[in-house]
């Protein structure tokens, strides 16, 4: 009796840890302060205001406050598209005309057919037949990239691009950079140009040696160059930090109003006008109000770990399998800086609104639960031990 209660207990104990895994990752992602509703607009030439998913966008929208004023063609919220006169996301089934309204957070992975916005997979993907792959090529039920040797597309961007397999780079063509030839990537602590050509979870960077002098460029594992050390992108920066002006630089996540361009610092930072808001700030690198440095990170680690090519959320990708909940944290990451630069005018799946207190709630009942079972079984194990005594 005693061994069948502790057997029942081990057993629940592990299920809820299994759930736990899945069922509160779910909920702590969706506790961001964004939600994926937006404010809707009573007509669509209202400003400050945007049409949600399913809303009429027959109307244009109109921006005049702050420092720009802009007329819109549609008035729906970013992450929207106006096909019919009727807000859509533009995801897997629904209507579409062309391959841009189809969003995916991947290259391809999302491609207009037959009117119908409809997921494509890339190499390293499940399949079911050649239609299903980008490269048209499923093999195994996996869809098979271009081999070494084989020519590939530097930047795809259209059906049928030519994609490298896993473990492979498509190294540009010195005539014509958007074509190229796969390569073997380049194994950690080895020299390297560009982080490009690098395995996959390292990039390319330097050190600085006792002397303050630059070693040659190497491949290394993503997230390990410290603040104030060279590097070339940002995931060779460690948490918190960001590639700025070729050094490791720690993160403020911070608004910038703006005027001019002159009043942003940092490469590629220009003073631009909010679609929605219609007030100037500064973007770049170094203005961001998020610090997504951790979850990126954690991302392109579980995909180089299980050997997956892109990013994605197509149910039959790879990254969909092995990395989901890492996918999940790095896109929501952003959903509140979507707050502050959009005026909540954006649509996401993956900004919720589940408020926190719900959540704090439902960890203290499975806590208060798991002790009510505990102390069950223990005073059950005792009476047993008192009848047996008898």
């Amino acid at each position: 009796m005693k061994f069948a209660l502790f057997l029942i207990l081990f057993v629940g104990l592990i299920f809820a840890a299994q759930a736990r895994s899945n069922v509160l990752d779910d909920l702590f992602l969706s506790s961001v302060t964004h939600t994926s509703e937006v404010d809707l607009a009573l007509s669509c030439n209202q400003t400050d205001n945007c049409a949600g998913k399913g809303d009429d966008c027959s109307g244009i929208y109109l921006i005049d406050m702050g420092g720009c004023s802009k007329t819109n063609s549609s008035c729906c919220a970013i992450g929207l598209f106006c096909i019919n006169s009727t807000c859509v996301t533009d995801t897997v089934g629904d209507f579409c005309t062309k391959n841009s309204q189809c969003v995916s957070s991947s290259p391809n992975q999302l491609n207009c057919i037959n009117n119908t916005c409809t997921f494509v997979y890339l190499p390293g993907d499940s399949c079911s037949g050649n239609s299903d792959c980008v490269s048209g090529n499923c093999t195994g039920s996996i869809c098979q990239g271009q081999m070494m040797g084989e020519i590939c597309n530097t930047f795809p961007s259209e059906a049928n691009a030519q994609m490298c397999n896993f473990g492979l780079w498509c190294m540009p063509n010195a005539t014509n950079p958007t074509v190229g030839v796969c390569e073997n990537r380049t194994a950690s602590g080895q020299n390297c140009t560009i982080p490009a050509q690098c395995m996959e979870g390292t990039t390319c960077f330097s050190s600085t040696n006792d002397n303050g002098t630059l070693s040659q460029a190497m491949c290394q594992t993503i997230g390990t160059q410290s603040t104030g050390n060279p590097c070339i992108d940002s995931f060779a920066c460690d948490s918190g930090d960001v590639c700025i002006n070729g050094n490791c630089t720690t993160l403020t996540p911070s608004i910038v109003s703006c005027t001019l361009n002159s009043n942003c610092t940092g490469p590629n930072s220009q003073c631009t006008c909010s679609v929605i808001t219609g007030e100037l700030y500064c973007t770049g690198s170094e203005y961001s109000n998020t610090d997504c440095s951790d979850e990126g990170i954690s991302l392109m680690t579980c995909l180089a770990n299980n050997k997956c090519t892109e990013p994605s959320d197509a149910p039959n990708s790879c990254c969909y399998a092995s990395c989901l909940s890492e996918y999940k944290k790095a896109i929501s990451c952003g959903c509140s800086a979507s707050d502050t630069i959009n005026g909540g005018c954006v649509y996401s799946q993956y900004c919720g609104g589940f408020p926190v207190w719900a959540i704090i709630v439902i960890i203290v009942v499975a806590i208060v639960l798991v002790l009510a079972i505990v102390l069950l079984v223990f005073f059950m194990m005792r009476r047993r031990r008192q009848y047996d005594s008898i």
